[in-house]
């Protein structure tokens, strides 16, 4: 009881020295991590004519996410897509979840040569996809040519040695819980 009542006494010293708000955000960060009430309540907090609301959102949305680990969170169906000057994957990412909300997704993307040797390219990005829902995604691959894709196809499901063909996934996830 005593314990309780000399913490009580520091967070209202704490609050009177540095002012409510900061006191505020540090206990809501300390116990709203990973939830959609902690990102609302961090955008409340950094109101500002200055930022964009957009700004703010990603801003909340990085400091409250958490790692996800459950491959139900995004998948979906995605390709190939090319720019001028870069080659990059996209599609539509789905969250089967009802209780989640996807934020970020780090994709693979595997190119299997003709003689099954594998080169296997990383890209990561902000995504925001409300449970049971889907988003589109595209992100770009800066180290991969255009020539590497050329007449290649998917590669089938259950190939124990793939050869000429392309393989994707979503290798993680982060986001929040409703």
């Amino acid at each position: 009881m005593k314990n309780y009542l000399i913490v009580g006494l520091l967070i209202i010293i704490a609050s009177l020295v540095i002012g409510v708000e900061p006191v505020q955000r540090a206990i809501n960060e300390a116990t709203r991590k990973g939830t959609l009430s902690g990102i609302e309540n961090c955008m409340s907090y950094s109101s500002s004519d200055l930022l964009s609301e957009h700004a703010v959102r990603a801003t909340c949305v990085k400091i409250f996410q958490t790692h996800l680990y459950h491959n139900d969170y995004a998948t979906g169906r995605a390709g190939l897509r090319m720019n001028q000057q870069t080659v990059g994957w996209g599609g539509t990412l789905e969250n089967k979840t009802a209780d989640h909300v996807t934020t970020w997704v780090k994709i693979s993307v595997g190119i299997f040569d003709e003689e099954g040797n594998k080169q296997e390219h990383f890209a990561e990005t902000p995504i925001w996809i409300d449970p049971l829902d889907e988003a589109e995604f595209r992100v770009d691959l800066p180290d991969v040519k255009h020539e590497q894709f050329e007449s290649f196809e998917f590669c089938e499901h259950d190939d124990p040695a793939p050869k000429a063909c392309v393989t994707w996934g979503v290798i993680e996830i982060m986001g929040v819980t409703i």
